[in-house]
């Protein structure tokens, strides 16, 4: 190849894989400086923007100004001339030294003929400033120039406001997304665990886009402790934040005086109510105690399965009621089990149950019956990430399309 050709090539190649960059950048803000620069003649012009974590304007492109400014939040104070054209959403023009005492700037030392500071508003809401500067001999910023440039500014900052609110959503999603895949402070966490009379194992394979299956234990004073496993619907952010929602209620209302169905009623009403029918979520919610009683109610979430430590047969628990936030109020039963020491309950996500293989036909309970056949007396810890192997491997997909979660629990009484 040509070395011209491979060099516009490389070029080429270079500009594409920049412009793909995932996270929207506030210096993108630059582009429209030039033209703004090249209509008024101006010799120095900056953008700043509302920081929204701070309350302060920061500059986020700029002409003519030192680079080490560029990021850098303005010093607020009652006379700063940027936050009153940002507060009153009003241009203001300042003409040759700075005689206005309601204002501080630079004007007199910087050699300033003339400057303009104009309000960024979008859908009615100030969300930055732009200002502009002329040296000596240019002429003077007027009114009717003024009038022209407004209008113009319009597209300047719905583009500005549409960069600040991607920014922003993404900076929630990817805290939301963090927090429902297990870097959060739950008391369940991935691998195994031995809280009080129990040995639990929590194995998780995220999809692509996570999808917010979520585990929480909640312990008591009486050394009873309750469960939630939580599969909500869509992906990303909204699949997080109902997560986030419904982990955070479940804490707060978990008691040893609570029933199962009791406390899945409540939370399936709480949700309804704050987030709508549209974010109706499959869970599991047990209370154990000591003694080895699991009294649980399954709303819409994929059977769990009761393995006895004798060999017996593998029984379903799908005692219960619709997902939760499916009504406005639901009615739910539950289910009171005995464990004998050993014995397991293993509950997989949906996304476990309904993988589907290269033949397009869900994985199913039937083959999850007849792995575990094989893994009841397996370590929790292998008996789940075995069970997840053996799911991906089905599908025949290196990555799952829903979220895979698998929560084991085994009766280990004291001695």
């Amino acid at each position: 190849m040509p070395r011209e050709v491979r060099e516009r090539a490389e070029a080429r190649l270079c500009a594409a894989c920049a412009s793909l960059c995932p996270e929207p950048r506030l210096d993108a803000a630059a582009s429209v400086l030039a033209p703004l620069v090249e209509w008024t003649g101006a010799a120095r012009s900056s953008i700043l923007a509302l920081n929204p974590a701070t309350g302060r304007l920061a500059i986020v492109a700029a002409v003519g100004l030192r680079e080490d400014l560029l990021g850098r939040e303005t010093t607020p104070g009652p006379r700063s001339i940027s936050e009153w054209v940002f507060r009153n959403r009003r241009s203001l023009i300042l003409n040759g030294e700075l005689s206005d005492q309601r204002f501080v700037g630079s004007a007199a030392t910087d050699g300033i003929e003339s400057a303009l500071s104009l309000p960024l508003v979008a859908a009615g809401d100030p969300i930055g400033v732009v200002n502009l500067a002329r040296f000596a001999p240019a002429p003077i910023f007027d009114p009717a120039e003024v009038a022209e440039l407004e209008p113009l500014l319009e597209p300047v900052a719905e583009a500005l406001a549409r960069l600040l609110h991607t920014r922003g959503a993404l900076r929630v999603g990817a805290d939301l997304t963090r927090r429902s895949t297990g870097s959060g402070s739950m008391l369940l966490p991935r691998g195994r665990s031995e809280p009080r009379c129990y040995e639990l194992a929590l194995a998780h394979r995220a999809s692509a886009v996570p999808a917010g299956d979520l585990c929480e234990r909640v312990p008591h004073a009486t050394s009873d402790q309750s469960l939630i496993v939580l599969d909500p619907p869509g992906l990303a952010g909204a699949a997080a934040a109902t997560a986030a929602f419904l982990q955070g209620a479940f804490v707060v209302l978990a008691s040893p005086e609570r029933s199962a169905a009791g406390m899945a009623a409540r939370l399936g009403s709480e949700l309804h109510q704050r987030l709508g029918p549209e974010r109706a979520t499959a869970a599991w919610i047990a209370q154990l105690s000591t003694r080895g009683e699991v009294s649980y109610c399954n709303a819409g979430h994929a059977w769990p399965l009761w393995l006895p430590a004798d060999g017996s047969e593998v029984s379903v628990l799908h005692c219960g009621g619709p997902p939760l936030g499916a009504l406005p109020t639901a009615h739910y039963e539950e289910e009171r089990l005995r464990l004998l020491p050993g014995d397991v309950v293993l509950v997989p996500s949906n996304g476990v149950i309904s993988a589907r293989g290269n033949a397009d036909q869900p994985f199913g309970s039937e083959r999850l019956f007849e792995l575990l056949a094989s893994l009841r007396l397996a370590t929790l810890e292998r008996l789940v990430e075995n069970v997840l192997d053996t799911v991906i491997m089905y599908s025949g997909r290196p990555v799952p399309t829903d979220d895979l979660t698998v929560l084991a629990l085994r009766f280990r009484p004291e001695e």
